[in-house]
């Protein structure tokens, strides 16, 4: 690419990020004030998804959106510590065996039962976000529990139990397809706040919560570290996502 054409690039990243995103994302903050507030979370969602995808002129490259989401939110978010974190119940919840052939949803584990009973042993009965680890820290942990075990296949298939993974199960894909997430409201905790300890992700019994601040400011911070890394390489964000293409 010359530089007459990197130019006209970083014009067009400009104008997409300044002009056709950013209202959207603004508009956000006015919704949740009119009291939208699950509408506008939705939509933060589902725009952090449409953001990375985004590679003109659209060609037929195909995405897997769960994995585009994850990667994006680690890489853009500022959050990924946070994110990166296995949850115990969600794996529990909706893992399983790779010799169960019925099972629906969720990765095949390589010995599920044992890494189930592994953690609940790490854990106990009370989830605690506090507690819980992220992917490297959960196989190191399980290193010392299990004989063996295919380690490539839990590295590879762990990112999927993260708090990420839940955010886009839970939220972006509940919302979307059955119009609701899944909440804390009937056991008591406000819907989309932080917690009475001021944490903005936090279990309430088996449900993990994510406050709205939470969400709001890992889309502001997608939308401003992508647009960023885009005009530095003069790529759109959908050439810059690792691993979000299915195979």
């Amino acid at each position: 690419m010359n530089t007459e054409d990197i130019k006209t690039k970083e014009e067009w990243i400009v104008t997409y990020f300044d002009k056709m995103v950013w209202p959207k994302i603004t508009n956000l903050d006015r919704m949740i004030d009119q009291g939208f507030i699950e509408e506008a979370l939705t939509l933060s969602l589902c725009y952090i998804e449409a953001i990375a995808k985004f590679n003109p002129p659209f060609n037929s490259q195909k995405y897997n959106s769960q994995k585009t989401f994850i990667s994006t939110i680690y890489k853009y978010s500022d959050f990924e510590a946070s994110f990166s974190k296995v949850s115990r119940i969600f794996l529990h919840r909706t893992g399983r065996d790779p010799l169960d052939k019925n099972a629906k949803g969720g990765k095949a584990i390589c010995r599920y039962e044992e890494i189930n009973a592994a953690l609940l042993e790490k854990y106990g009965r009370e989830n605690d976000h506090h507690k819980e680890m992220d992917k490297d820290g959960v196989i190191q942990y399980l290193k010392t529990k299990l004989s063996s075990c295919d380690w490539e296949n839990l590295k590879t298939n762990l990112d999927s139990y993260s708090y990420a993974a839940v955010l886009y199960a839970m939220g972006r894909t509940s919302a979307v397809h059955e119009m609701g997430f899944e909440t804390a409201l009937d056991k008591g905790e406000p819907v989309f706040e932080r917690n009475t300890q001021g944490d903005d992700i936090y279990y309430s019994g088996d449900i993990l919560c994510f406050s709205k601040e939470i969400i709001l400011s890992t889309l502001k911070n997608v939308h401003q570290n992508l647009r960023s890394k885009c005009l530095a390489e003069a790529k759109w964000p959908g050439e810059l996502i690792d691993g979000n293409i299915s195979q």
